[in-house]
């Protein structure tokens, strides 16, 4: 049977000692406290009667206050206005946003715990302190605080001296703050605390006939401690406290601290009954769950739940609670279907897929150029899952597009008829027009969607937007400091999930259990760093100052947090205690300090259960590739469409990459080319040379060049280059073509080479062109099987062939490292790292053009590469080296040539042959499947 809550004890108190409620105000620490004290409440009533006034503490305290308590983003902004005015800075309003958060939080605290601000700040401002405790800051306030001064150096006197006047200034600041706020009728919730805890005339206003019941508090701070103590002296009111003798009774347990300092309270300890209850020396099923990662977390909950569904399917009395924010959409994915859920947390905006999408909108209007998009962005965007899902086949094939055909900038037309939404967002908009412009697409968006998670994401971010556009017609903001802007109000706001708290399985975060009891708790990420969370840095008033002053510290965190726990635990029947028993990046995998003392110190019974997988050795085996039946029938596509030199020698490298990259044709994903790397530094020079030779082609005739087609070669190249570019990023005739960053140095350097180029081929004119650029330069080769014969269409794109009386070049450009000069013939066909693909490239083309030309047997030919290696040589001299021999004719070697690519055909198309990996690993470095192959 589960035990009574606090919650139910209160009720049945209340319904027995209080006849007029309508004269009754009780006051919790939180609404939702509130709201399940209203169902416990109607449970013990019989009849109709007037319900009592109940409140959470903020609206307690707020309604005996004629201040209206201001949002933070507006407090903010004022804040940056006074700051401003005192100090006479220029500071723009976004870079002052991440400082003045951390000022506006201390100021809070200062107010909450009655601190003398004038003589902290001089204390804080004293040199010899500062000296002292300058280490306090964490790296992150240093860069901002080196950005916020624009200084170079941290740690100089000069600087020490700037902050120092800096803080002198914050007194005022302060004061000016609050006098400025209260002109305006507005107030933070630390200043209206203060106010009214100084003030306490004004509980006048109360009814002296009002009785007051306050249950359910732990860590007060000095003006709550100071006006519940004036509530309980003038109005006789009552303290109910959730307490348990296990952790009050014992001082070193952190989790009884402030109770223990309530009980010794000269006011608040009359409250307290002469002893504590004890409800964790009661038996309860406690077990502790370790699971590796914290992604198995929600799989092995969902396993637990459906257990528990099926068991008990009133699971109102049950509670998941998240340490782990970031846990939230995971749980939610797992639980089991058919499962009334309430969530009563906030889940960070930042978190969300709209953070993304709209931060992606601010960076494709940042990074415009010319009134283009960049294609970075445009993909970004039509890769989110929100567009991906609103316009799936447009976006698709626009997505396809780009990428084929290399666009690096896109204009608004490119998406002009391609969906609603997509000519929404890819529409210019000034820097003035932009928030409206997100602001519609949020609403198109919220509109069209059906998912009410969604809607309630876009209601927050519409509202922020909103707020920051209000903000914006008052301060002028340029389109990057909007952007900013946006980022710190986000990043520090989270939705406020809401429901029917009454009904379901709940799911909470650390602090929302306050006063709540469950039958049954179960505890993700119970690990270190989590519950207790880490000490946060968000406040620049060091530790010595805080605890000199009062201040909450990391103490204070902790006594409060292990409170949180144990009280959870109280009147509990079950308790599951997950934690990740894997280390993170952040080492946060330590179990929690308090899974420690529940499974050590407590000695309470419980069973320990470790989720893991057996760690085993595995052998990583050899990838083999039969040549089955289906594996053959891949193959025929060779018949018709051709195996190129780059094929062969991809098979001579690796069998098994041939397969992968050919048979099964396992392609690397496309990606826009915006720069010019080795690859495409070798495109152009091939595009240019076509360029330049196409230009002076005949209409009909030979394609014969003689010197003077090279007069001002130079200035054609400079066209023949954009041109080039052009073609390569799909670049219109009719738009202007700037060159930027890397494409400046490859223009040169493709200039200098084709130059090099044309000066050779100048000298060796008058000369005629028979092919350039030709794709289907191909022949076929009969491969004999078991069974049959296979026909193989062998060959690819030459880059050029040219004749010069009985001389044939058969040519080959290569930009890279190539090398003229090769041992042997049987050597081009070896599988060790020292053959000569390039020279096997050459080779193949010149047997290719001997069979195509099979009636000229009067020429010689010359395979060649012209490459960047030796071009550039005085002495360099056309064709290939066998040897250390230039071969002045291929011919005699074509004969063996053919023997040997028959012979790799044969093993190619051979059965009893398997696609293996290559024994040379060095070949594996840069292999796009090695992490296939595990190498």
């Amino acid at each position: 049977m589960p035990r009574q809550t606090f919650i139910q004890s209160i009720a049945g108190k209340i319904a027995n000692e209080y006849p007029l409620w309508e004269n009754l105000t009780v006051v919790f620490p939180n609404r939702r406290a509130a709201l399940y004290f209203r169902r416990a409440l109607t449970d013990q009533v019989t009849a109709p009667r007037w319900a009592p006034h109940i409140v959470s503490i903020e609206e307690f305290i707020g309604s005996f206050s004629d201040l209206q308590e201001a949002d933070k983003l507006s407090l903010v902004v004022r804040l940056h206005e006074v700051y401003k005015k005192v100090t006479s800075s220029d500071e723009n309003l976004d870079r002052f946003y991440f400082w003045g958060e951390m000022l506006l939080r201390d100021f809070e605290e200062l107010d909450k715990y009655h601190v003398n601000a004038a003589g902290m700040f001089r204390d804080l401002s004293n040199q010899k302190e500062l000296d002292q405790y300058f280490d306090y800051l964490t790296e992150e306030q240093k860069t901002f605080l080196m950005e916020f001064w624009q200084t170079l150096e941290f740690n100089t006197t000069d600087n020490k001296q700037r902050f120092l006047e800096l803080w002198k200034s914050l007194s005022s600041v302060y004061d000016a703050f609050k006098k400025a706020l209260r002109t305006e009728g507005i107030g933070y919730g630390g200043m209206i605390h203060r106010d009214v805890a100084d003030h306490p005339e004004l509980f006048s206003r109360s009814a002296s006939s009002t009785q007051y019941v306050f249950a359910g508090f732990n860590a007060l701070t000095v003006a709550e401690e100071k006006i519940l103590s004036w509530f309980v002296e003038h109005r006789n009111a009552r303290m109910f406290w959730d307490e348990d003798a296990y952790y009050v009774k014992v001082n070193y347990r952190e989790a009884g601290s402030f109770l223990r300092q309530y009980r010794q309270h000269p006011v608040l300890g009359k409250t307290f009954p002469p002893e504590p209850e004890s409800f964790l020396d009661q038996p309860r099923k406690i077990t502790v769950l370790g699971v590796p990662q914290k992604a198995g977390q929600p799989k092995l909950l969902a396993e637990q739940l459906q257990e528990i569904v099926r068991d008990r399917p009133a699971v109102e009395n049950t509670v998941i609670v998240l340490a782990d924010e970031s846990l939230l959409l995971p749980v939610m994915y797992a639980l089991p279907k058919g499962v009334d859920v309430n969530v009563t947390m906030g889940y960070p905006l930042a978190n969300t897929p709209y953070y993304s999408f709209i931060d992606f909108l601010f960076e494709l209007h940042l990074h415009k150029r010319h009134d283009e998009f960049y294609h970075r962005y445009v993909l970004a965007l039509l890769n989110h899952p929100y567009l991906k899902a609103k316009e799936s086949d447009g976006v698709k094939h626009l997505r396809e597009d780009i990428l084929k055909r290399n666009q690096v900038y896109l204009s608004p037309a490119a998406f002009e008829g391609k969906g609603d939404i997509l000519e929404v967002i890819f529409t210019l908009v000034p820097s003035d027009k932009f928030l409206p412009y997100i602001i519609t697409i949020i609403e198109y968006m919220a509109v069209d969607g059906n998912d009410m998670m969604e809607k309630e994401f876009a209601f927050h971010f519409h509202r922020i937007l909103s707020r920051i556009q209000e903000i914006a017609s008052h301060i002028p903001m340029e389109l990057r400091m909007q952007q900013r802007m946006f980022r710190q109000v986000v990043r520090s706001e989270k939705v406020p999930f809401s429901g029917e708290p009454l009904k379901g399985l709940q799911i909470m975060g650390v602090l929302e259990t306050r006063n709540l009891d469950f039958d049954h708790v179960i505890i993700l990420s119970l690990n270190e760093g989590l519950w207790p969370a880490a000490p946060k840095q968000g406040s620049y008033i060091p530790h010595n100052i805080r605890k000199a002053y009062g201040l909450p510290t990391s103490e204070h965190q902790d006594a409060m947090y292990a409170y949180l726990f144990y009280r959870l635990l109280q009147r509990a029947g079950e308790v599951d205690l997950y934690y990740n028993t894997e280390p993170d990046v952040l080492g946060m995998g330590e179990m929690s300090r308090y899974l420690y003392q529940v499974i050590y110190e407590t000695k309470w019974p419980h069973e320990r259960k470790i989720l893991y997988n057996p760690v085993q050795v595995k052998k990583i085996d050899p990838i083999v590739i039969p040549k089955t039946a289906s594996v053959l029938e891949k193959m025929e596509k060779f018949s018709g469409k051709p195996l190129f030199p780059s094929g062969l020698n991809m098979y001579l490298e690796c069998r098994l990459k041939f397969y992968f990259r050919h048979v099964v044709e396992i392609k690397e994903p496309d990606e826009v080319e915006e720069e010019a790397d080795a690859r495409i530094f070798g495109n152009m020079v091939h595009k240019v040379m076509e360029l330049f030779y196409q230009d002076i082609k005949p209409p009909a005739g030979p394609w014969e060049v003689r010197k003077e087609h090279f007069a001002n070669k130079e200035v054609k190249l400079e066209r023949l280059v954009e041109r080039a570019f052009r073609l390569h990023f799909h670049f219109p005739e009719t738009k202007k073509f700037v060159y930027e960053g890397g494409q400046l140095v490859v223009k040169e350097m493709v200039k200098l080479f084709v130059s090099q180029v044309l000066n050779q081929d100048e000298a060796y004119a008058p000369f005629t062109i028979e092919l350039l650029e030709a794709n289907n330069f191909n022949t076929s080769l009969t491969v004999q099987q078991k069974t049959n014969t296979v026909e193989i269409s062998i060959g690819g794109k030459i880059d050029r062939v040219d004749r010069k009386g009985d001389v044939v070049r058969i040519m080959d450009y290569k930009t890279g490292k190539d090398d003229n000069a090769f041992d042997s013939v049987p050597g081009l066909f070896s599988r060790d790292l020292k053959r000569n693909k390039a020279a096997f490239q050459a080779m193949l083309y010149t047997w290719v053009y001997e069979r195509l030309n099979a009636s000229d047997t009067g020429s010689k030919l010359q395979p060649g590469l012209i490459n960047r290696k030796e071009s550039f040589r005085e002495d360099f001299v056309y064709g290939l080296y066998m040897d250390k021999h230039r071969m002045d004719d291929a011919r005699p070697y074509l004969s063996e040539f053919e023997g040997l690519l028959k012979a790799l055909l044969s093993e190619l198309y051979d059965p009893a042959q398997p696609f293996d990996q290559t024994p040379e690993e060095k070949n594996c470095m840069f292999c796009p499947y090695r992490e296939i192959c595990s190498r």
